[in-house]
């Protein structure tokens, strides 16, 4: 009776030292990888904001002046690229804007923005965020002036044979201003993302006296007011 227990005590020994280093070879439970958080970011897309001016008559090429009507809104196509200010680092959180929005009012009047702001980012679930910015803006209004202007030889945009080098005259003035905005960002793919944002923009310096003809009255043409639109982006 002793010679088995001693046997049987025995392979009860060998059982757990050969047991223990396969116990110790299972790998650990698998982890989502940790994937780098995005550095760069390129959308665009589509935003609905106020353009106001009264209306006006501008000179064009085919007929002495043309009626522009009043005008209390306009589409705008929009477009961004943002870079992540920790780059390197596991937080995102943190982005330096940068906006663009070409006002689609047709070519009598055009308005061309630029939005560069800093952007707070606060996950709210796993693949979507919210983004709080601050923002300065400067806007490029221009109108016809009827005049005809043409691109001399060593001048760029010259082309020698067959091409169009003639251009139209636009008077221009500048609109400089402020605003803030906030964005749910929600995260499509690893790459893709959709945003939709909304706004109020301020501008303390006016893009006024514009006059497109002697007989014509001055006019403003006023940016101010809120926005709201919807963004595709690409994380890199």
């Amino acid at each position: 009776m002793c010679v088995t227990r001693a046997v049987s005590t025995i392979g009860l020994l060998m059982s757990a030292c050969l047991s223990s280093p396969a116990l110790g070879a299972e790998p650990p439970p698998a982890q989502e990888a940790t994937l780098p958080p995005p550095q760069l970011a390129v959308e665009v897309g589509g935003t609905l904001s106020p353009m106001r001016h009264p209306a006006t008559e501008v000179p064009t090429l085919r007929s002495r002046v043309k009626t522009v009507n009043a005008r209390s809104g306009a589409a705008r196509l929009s477009g961004g690229l943002h870079f992540n200010l920790l780059r390197g680092s596991e937080r995102s959180d943190w982005w330096w804007t940068n906006g663009i929005d070409w006002y689609l009012a047709g070519g009598d009047v055009q308005v061309l923005a630029l939005r560069p702001g800093l952007e707070k980012r606060f996950s709210l679930t796993r693949h979507v965020t919210l983004g709080v910015s601050a923002f300065g803006s400067a806007a490029e209004v221009s109108l016809p002036t009827g005049q005809i202007g043409q691109v001399q030889p060593g001048e760029p945009g010259y082309t020698p044979i067959g091409g169009n080098n003639f251009y139209e005259g636009r008077m221009r003035k500048w609109a400089f201003g402020a605003g803030g905005l906030a964005a749910i960002q929600v995260k499509l793919s690893r790459y893709v993302h959709a945003r939709v944002h909304g706004g109020y923009a301020r501008y303390f310096e006016q893009a006024d006296g514009l006059q497109p003809t002697p007989d014509a009255a001055a006019f403003t043409v006023s940016l101010d007011g809120p926005f709201a639109g919807a963004l595709l982006g690409l994380d890199l």
